[in-house]
């Protein structure tokens, strides 16, 4: 009896192995996915008023004051998406209060594209300051993240909460 069942087991296995294969079919056509609406508010350059502006912020920008600059810190660093990367200058407008100048006095500022030094800047005055400088389009990264930190050598340091006040940023991006 246990041999029959065996014989009966492997016949069934041997069977088994004895199926019709399946036609051959040619993969599927090959199409774009379909995208839905973009989610990114990601932009290649930005006013701090922005109703998205906190989206582009890495580090060291503090939340908006008197509705349309907001103060840095030390290394405040912001990320763009650009959809060129060709003829493009970094720009932004900034101002250096006249009250953290004082305890500062003049100070360096360097611009830094990706991690590549742009330019060392000395600041030796307060008021409205405007930065501009071309990039070279190999520093940049088109459709994806392109990371601009700002390094002050010198901040003002509140006494009460030794809060860190760099500059008043009020935008920032790459323009042509």
């Amino acid at each position: 009896m246990r041999l029959t069942k065996r014989c009966s087991a492997a016949c069934l296995l041997i069977l088994a192995g004895c199926v019709a294969q399946p036609d051959r079919y040619a993969p599927p056509m090959q199409r774009k996915a379909i995208l839905g609406p973009e989610k990114s508010h990601l932009k290649h350059f930005i006013a701090m008023n922005d109703p998205y502006a906190e989206e582009h912020f890495i580090r060291d920008v503090r939340p908006l004051e008197a509705g349309y600059y907001r103060w840095t810190g030390q290394k405040p660093t912001l990320q763009f998406v650009l959809s060129s990367t060709r003829d493009l200058k970094f720009k932004a407008d900034f101002s250096i209060s006249s009250e953290t100048f004082r305890q500062t006095g003049p100070f360096h500022i360097e611009y830094y594209v990706n991690g590549r030094l742009l330019e060392k800047v000395l600041y030796d005055s307060p008021g409205e300051k405007r930065y501009e400088k071309p990039v070279p389009a190999e520093w940049l990264v088109k459709g994806g993240d392109t990371v601009v930190a700002i390094e002050l050598e010198k901040v003002y340091v509140a006494e009460a909460d030794k809060v860190q006040l760099g500059v008043t940023l009020v935008r920032a991006g790459f323009q042509d």
